[in-house]
């Protein structure tokens, strides 16, 4: 664990999103939040606020009927951003997406303001939440 607080921020996200625990990774964002999804699926858009930004996260879970792995490579700081390198596996109606993510986070006062998920394939995103 890296003494970098917006490292450490990132590492507690990741543990309670991983873990299912959407509630307490939702105390780790601003109210009003932005988190940038790509894309053209249902997931796609930007979702405003924590509320959003939960019923995103939760939707997920739903989706995958709880079926979605992320493994964090490697994450990185600066004093306003922070960047996780992922692998990911998600599956649903027999389907799986197996893939590098990264997201970038702007972080002020301690918690995330913005939020950028980029995956590696955004078109094979696509074939799967639209199945």
């Amino acid at each position: 664990m890296s003494d970098h607080p917006n490292v450490q921020l990132m590492e507690k996200v990741y543990a309670s999103f991983g873990a299912g625990d959407v509630e307490t990774a939702g105390t780790y964002w601003h109210e009003d939040s932005v988190h940038h999804y790509p894309g053209r699926n249902p997931l796609s858009g930007e979702h405003v606020g924590i509320k959003d930004s939960t019923a995103f996260a939760n939707k997920m879970w739903e989706l995958t009927n709880g079926n979605l792995h992320m493994e964090v490579k490697e994450i990185g700081a600066s004093d306003n951003h922070a960047f996780a390198i992922l692998h990911t596996r998600y599956e649903r109606k027999g389907l799986v997406l197996e893939m590098p993510f990264i997201n970038v986070a702007r972080i002020v006062d301690g918690k995330i303001k913005e939020f950028w998920t980029y995956p590696n394939d955004v078109y094979a995103v696509d074939e799967f939440w639209n199945a």
